[in-house]
């Protein structure tokens, strides 16, 4: 059987494209604005992907629409807002929208992914747990668990294919203890934390084989401390936002023997110093640091650590002394980038550049000073580029 991939914008009429093969259209993508559902749902019952991107797609009873579409395995409409959605079809393995209320009343046993944007901050239905073949869930703005749903989310059957968890927001340690203890063969989880004051210190058990964790503190005018520990063996991605770190969350993040990645946006440390130990980060390839208003001003590096770092990245560290002269004798070094620091700051990045390219030849090694929003200076193979 032939496939055809469909693909219209607003200057097409879809309905009389389909007329004439009507059992070829296997794949169809609409683009525009100006499109009804009726102009196109008549020709769709062998239809196996839908891609709409149309933000004015008028809906009347949305979930009557595509109710005989039972060959349908993916529907995306990411960019389409929808007011409701409820279906049974049965063969759907990716789904994709921006709603105010999702239902799965009847079951989509095949869901492999699922993609919402709330546009109300709705709760997702009980019924999620029981896709037992869900692999990617990506929420925005969605109530991930209600006081009702807890006990039976706790009932309900393990999610052993869930690999991604993005963007559910907790409220306490509790809720995401849950979320974990379910989902066991987890590899990525990107979560907000709202409502710290519910947050005592806690021992999270992080999925074994979980490899990228961020976590994203808000609602909240003031920096709050890290009220969780992190221990994850596997882990090689890490961000955290909006927190404020001790000397204990410090050691736990450098003893991860994995983390290969780790950006700290907004984050302020103890003592306005940030002392790393011999040994620590020893795979790490990567280290963003973004200060934001925290008074970061001291920061001692050991010799030992940051053995494989590649890339060094600081933003807004405006009260910060220096970046640590030990920078300029890591052989595997290849960048650093400095966006509104200093002029010490500014300074000792040249420094170490310095050290790099005459002491140890590594002529390729650049840094990247962005001084202003509209002044941006390269060094590189001796040469300065404005």
């Amino acid at each position: 059987m032939r496939l055809l991939w469909q693909k219209w914008d607003q200057n097409d009429n879809p309905s009389s494209r389909l007329s004439g093969h009507k059992q070829l259209a296997h794949r169809m993508c609409i683009y525009g604005e100006g499109y009804r559902s009726g102009d196109w749902s008549s020709c769709l019952s062998h239809v196996v992907s839908i891609i709409l991107h149309n933000n004015r797609l008028s809906f009347g009873l949305e979930s009557q629409l595509f109710h005989s579409l039972k060959f349908l395995k993916v529907l995306d409409m990411e960019f389409t807002r929808i007011s409701s959605f409820s279906f049974d079809l049965v063969c759907l393995r990716y789904f994709a929208a921006e709603t105010s209320h999702f239902s799965n009343e009847a079951g989509c046993q095949e869901l492999e992914t699922l993609k919402l944007k709330s546009l109300n901050g709705m709760s997702l239905p009980i019924t999620l747990w029981e896709m037992d073949k869900l692999r990617h869930v990506h929420i925005s703005n969605c109530s991930f668990i209600s006081e009702i749903a807890k006990e039976l989310i706790e009932n309900s059957k393990d999610l052993h294919d869930l690999k991604t968890l993005s963007s559910p927001c907790f409220s306490c340690a509790q809720e995401v203890e849950l979320i974990l203890r379910k989902t066991p063969n987890l590899r990525e989880l990107r979560c907000k934390v709202k409502g710290v004051d519910n947050f005592q210190y806690y021992v999270l058990n992080f999925p074994a084989r979980i490899e990228t964790l961020k976590i994203h503190l808000i609602y909240t005018p003031d920096i709050i401390t890290m009220p969780f520990c992190i221990s994850v063996p596997n882990l090689k991605n890490l961000t955290l936002k909006n927190f404020y770190l001790h000397c204990q969350h410090l050691s736990e993040i450098g003893s991860l023997q994995n983390l290969q990645v780790l950006k700290l946006k907004g984050i302020s440390f103890e003592t306005c110093k940030w002392e790393v130990r011999d040994g620590e980060f020893p795979q790490l390839r990567a280290l963003k640091l973004h200060a934001g208003q925290a008074h970061f001003e001291e920061w001692t590096v050991a010799e030992d650590s940051f053995a494989n770092l590649e890339r060094l990245v600081l933003s807004d560290c405006v009260f910060l002394k220096e970046i640590p002269s030990c920078f300029g004798d890591i052989s595997s070094l290849k960048s650093i980038e400095v966006r509104n620091c200093n002029e010490n700051v500014d300074k000792s990045a040249r420094d170490i550049r310095e050290t790099q390219v005459e002491d140890y030849q590594n002529s390729e090694f650049e840094i990247f000073i962005h001084q202003t929003e509209l002044q941006f200076i390269r060094y590189t193979n001796h040469k300065i580029q404005l």
